[in-house]
C-alpha cells in the first residue's frame, strides 16, 4: 500500500469508567475532526477484510509509541490491549479489544480516557484503506508532528468537502506557510506543492558552478592532441640521440619510432640490451683529406715544366 499516509484520531470511551471490549473506532461514512481534517469510512467491508487477510493482532498502546520512531529508541513499547477481531454495522467499525490488567485498571479509573485509532487513508480521496492499532491517549489535543492528524473528537458530517482542504493548522504547517510566502488560508496541497517547487528548483544546476558538456569536451580534446604533440616528440627525440650514439642504424629508425610511440619502456629496454651496437658507423676515418686525383697531378707537372722553361719559380702560375 504505497502513497497512503497515516493519520490517528482520538475517541471518547463510553462514561461508565470501564474497560469496553468492543471500542467504536470510526463512525460510518464521511467524517470531520476539530482540527478541519477530513476521512471517509466508504468502505469499512474492506477495512475488515483487510484486517483478516493479515492475519495478526493488531496492538494498542500508550500514546501511539508505536508511531513514534523516537519512542522505541527508549525501550520496549508496552500493550495495552489487542485488537482480535473487527465488525462493521450502521454505526460504522467496532474493535474487540483484549486489554492487559493494568490498562483495564488505568481504564476503570479514568487515568485514560480516549481512544486514538491509528490508520492509513489515501491522501486524495482521505479514504480510509487500513487499521494499523490504536492508542490510549490523555490530551486528544496534542499535536503530534510524526501523525497526520491528531483529532480530539470525530463527529459523522453530512457530505464529505472536495475542494481543497481549510481550517487551524499546526504551528509547524503555519510557520512553513510564512516562510514559504502563502496566504494564511493556504490549504495543505498548496503548502505541498510549494515544497515540492522549492525542492525541484534547489535540484537545479547553478550554470556559474558548472562548465556546459561541450567547453569541457573541447578542452579534452584540446589537452589530447597536446598530450599527443609531446608523446610524439619525446619519442622522435629518443629515438634520434639512439640514432646519434649508434644504438640503433639508419635503416632502423622508423622501427625505433613505431615502437617508442607505442612502447617507450619497451624502446628503452632494447637500447639497455642491445648498447651503441652500430656506433662505429659514425666515428671519424681518420684521413686528413682526399688523395689528388690524376688530373691534378698531371696539371702539376705541366706547371713546372712551363716554369722551367720561362725561368719562373715553380708555382708562380698560381699566382
Amino acid at each position: 500500500m504505497t502513497g497512503l499516509a497515516l493519520a490517528t484520531c482520538d475517541r471518547a470511551f463510553a462514561p461508565d469508567g470501564g474497560a469496553p471490549v468492543w471500542v467504536h473506532l470510526f463512525p460510518d461514512g464521511q467524517m470531520t475532526g476539530r482540527d478541519g481534517r477530513l476521512f471517509d469510512l466508504a468502505d469499512p467491508a474492506a477495512v475488515v477484510l483487510e484486517f483478516q487477510s493479515g492475519g495478526i493482532d493488531l496492538p494498542v498502546d500508550f500514546e501511539h509509541q508505536n508511531d513514534i520512531p523516537e519512542a522505541k529508541l527508549h525501550g520496549p513499547v508496552p500493550a495495552a490491549g489487542w485488537i482480535k477481531e473487527l465488525k462493521a454495522d450502521a454505526g460504522g467499525l467496532w474493535g474487540r479489544v483484549e486489554w492487559t490488567a493494568t490498562a483495564a485498571e488505568m481504564i476503570g479509573r479514568k487515568e485514560y480516557r480516549f481512544l486514538s485509532p491509528s490508520f492509513l487513508f489515501h491522501p486524495k480521496t482521505r479514504q480510509i484503506v487500513k487499521l494499523k492499532g490504536a492508542g490510549l491517549v490523555h490530551n486528544p489535543n496534542l499535536y503530534l508532528t510524526a501523525l497526520a492528524s491528531q483529532d480530539p473528537t470525530m463527529q459523522p458530517t453530512t457530505a464529505l468537502k472536495t475542494g481543497p482542504q481549510t481550517g487551524p493548522k499546526s504551528p509547524l504547517m503555519q510557520r512553513l506557510v510564512k516562510l514559504l510566502g502563502l496566504a494564511p488560508d493556504a490549504t495543505e496541497e498548496a503548502l505541498i506543492e510549494a515544497l515540492e517547487a522549492m525542492l525541484k528548483e534547489r535540484t537545479k544546476p547553478d550554470p556559474a558552478e558548472y562548465m556546459p558538456v561541450e567547453a569541457v569536451t573541447a578542452m579534452m580534446r584540446e589537452r589530447s592532441v597536446e598530450r599527443l604533440a609531446h608523446q610524439e616528440g619525446r619519442a622522435v627525440e629518443k629515438v634520434n640521440a639512439a640514432l646519434r650514439q649508434g644504438y640503433i642504424s639508419p635503416a632502423m629508425k622508423d622501427w625505433a619510432l613505431s615502437l617508442c610511440r607505442s612502447d617507450g619502456a619497451a624502446f628503452d629496454t632494447f637500447l639497455a640490451a642491445t648498447g651503441p651496437y652500430f656506433a662505429h658507423l659514425f666515428e671519424p676515418s681518420g684521413l686528413d683529406g682526399v688523395p689528388p686525383s690524376r688530373s691534378t697531378a698531371r696539371e702539376s707537372d705541366m706547371e713546372a715544366a712551363i716554369c722551367a722553361q720561362l725561368g719562373l719559380k715553380p708555382g708562380s702560375l698560381r699566382d
